[in-house]
C-alpha cells in the first residue's frame, strides 16, 4: 500500500524581519496513521543569525530528517493544542458530524496543527498548505475575543464541561475562538485587551479540589 504525503510549509516568524519559509514539514499517512518528516530550506539556513536548534532532534542541515521514537517532532507539537485545545476540536467534530448524519473523522496531529487560529498561535511559526495561500488556520470564527466577554468565556467553560454533547454546541461556539491554541489540561482562552495586546485567561474547572488560580498567583508574585 503506498502511502499519502501531504506537505505544509513553515515560516519564521521570530528571527526575520518577516514571515521567512523555513522549511517543509512532510506528512506521510498509511494504514490510518501519520508519520511526519522536516527538510530546512537551503536559503533559509544561510540567512538565519539563529544560534540554538530549534529542536534537539533537527540539525541545521538540509535534506529530510526524522523525528526518532515518536510520531512528529517537539518543534511542530509545541505548536499544536495540548488536552484543552484538542478537547474542543474533538467535540466540534463530534456536534458537526451528528448534524450532517455521519461518523465522526478522526483527527491527526497535522489536523490539530493547522487547526489553531494563526494570529493567536503561540510561538514565532506560522503554516501554510499553500506557498502563495493563507497562513492557517485563517478561519476568522477562530479569532481572539475581547477582554469584555471573560466572564461569558468562564460561564461557558462551566457549562461545556458540565453539560452533555446535545447540550454542548452553544459553549462550545463560544470557547473554540479562543481556545484551541492552548496547551495543558485546564479551561483556557486567548482574549485581547483594550490595547490590542494577548492575553491567557485560565478559568476554574470542576475537577478542581483548590483555588488553581489563587495558587499561581501567589507563585507569579
Amino acid at each position: 500500500m503506498v502511502s499519502k504525503e501531504k506537505t505544509i510549509f513553515v515560516y519564521d516568524d521570530f528571527s526575520m524581519q518577516n514571515p521567512t519559509w523555513m522549511g517543509t514539514l512532510y506528512v506521510n499517512s498509511l494504514k490510518g496513521e501519520e508519520s511526519y518528516s522536516f527538510e530546512y530550506d537551503r536559503e533559509w539556513l544561510k540567512k538565519t543569525s539563529l544560534k540554538i536548534t530549534l529542536d534537539p532532534e533537527l540539525m541545521p542541515y538540509s535534506g529530510r530528517q526524522y523525528p526518532f521514537g515518536k510520531t512528529i517532532f517537539g518543534l511542530f507539537s509545541d505548536s499544536s493544542p495540548d488536552r484543552w485545545g484538542r478537547v474542543l476540536m474533538n467535540k466540534r467534530e463530534r456536534i458537526l458530524a451528528g448534524k450532517e448524519g455521519r461518523k465522526p473523522a478522526k483527527l491527526y496531529d497535522s489536523d490539530y496543527l493547522l487547526g489553531v487560529y494563526d494570529e493567536t498561535r503561540l510561538g514565532g511559526i506560522r503554516f501554510k498548505t499553500e506557498p502563495n495561500g493563507a497562513f492557517l488556520s485563517a478561519d476568522k470564527k477562530t479569532a481572539a475575543p475581547p477582554w469584555a466577554s471573560l466572564r461569558t468565556l468562564e460561564e461557558a467553560s462551566r457549562n461545556f464541561e458540565n453539560e452533555d454533547i446535545a447540550l454542548s454546541e452553544k459553549w462550545l461556539n463560544q470557547l473554540i475562538r479562543p481556545g484551541s491554541s492552548l496547551g495543558g489540561a485546564r479551561p483556557k482562552a486567548t482574549v485581547i485587551d483594550p490595547k490590542e495586546q494577548l492575553w491567557i485567561a485560565k478559568f476554574p474547572s470542576r475537577n478542581d479540589e483548590n483555588d488553581s488560580g489563587a495558587w499561581e498567583m501567589v507563585t507569579h508574585d
